[in-house]
């Protein structure tokens, strides 16, 4: 699977595939926002799935029905927490991104009531940071949420959904997906209803 401009690649639960100048669509999801033995039964029919394929670029379609499966029970909010429907976090979140820019990210995102998506490229190099700057910004945003919701305990998944964009044609797909996600998920008719979509860019 890997090519020339593969910076890093690792797998936890999940593959974290970083290349150069790419665009990146990420899902943070909130602990807890699906069930462990939901989780744990779809990770085990994808690792047996991706036992019979051959072609490896076959597993990027086997990824593609892992996301797809995780974000119908996100979307369906069914005894999961929506601490990100809580307008102060939400504003937090939109707020605390700011801090991606300084690192060099441009990104497209929405907070959804148990997740948030972001469309994110790095044109300073830091491409192979991702996971880090991540990182840095969900500790930051996990301590305030927690204070604003007077709760303690984990707040995010450890682990992201991260999957780098091929072509430019992607990149407009995962854009009109974030779009419409607030859309399919059933809690708004339309687009310009949904309040927490957020974008940002280094200043010049």
């Amino acid at each position: 699977m890997k090519n020339d401009k593969t910076l890093s690649f690792s797998r936890r639960n999940l593959p974290h595939w970083f290349v150069t100048d790419a665009a990146y669509f990420v899902t943070i999801r909130l602990k807890g926002s699906i069930p462990k033995n939901v989780a744990e039964e779809i990770q085990s029919e994808i690792t047996e799935m991706k036992k019979t394929i051959e072609n490896p670029d076959d597993i990027i379609d086997l990824e593609r029905l892992h996301f797809n499966k995780m974000e119908a029970i996100l979307d369906s909010c069914k005894d999961s927490p929506i601490w990100l429907g809580n307008e102060e976090v939400a504003r937090l979140i939109r707020e605390s991104a700011d801090w991606l820019a300084g690192r060099g990210w441009r990104y497209f995102g929405v907070v959804m009531p148990n997740h948030l998506h972001l469309l994110m490229v790095n044109k300073e190099g830091r491409s192979a940071e991702l996971s880090k700057d991540l990182g840095q910004f969900k500790n930051f945003t996990a301590k305030e949420a927690n204070r604003i919701l007077q709760r303690k305990g984990s707040f995010w998944l450890p682990e992201n959904f991260d999957h780098w964009c091929r072509n430019q044609g992607k990149v407009e797909s995962v854009k009109r997906y974030i779009l419409n996600n607030p859309v399919k998920a059933g809690l708004v008719d339309s687009t310009e209803d949904w309040p927490y979509y957020f974008s940002g860019e280094p200043e010049s």
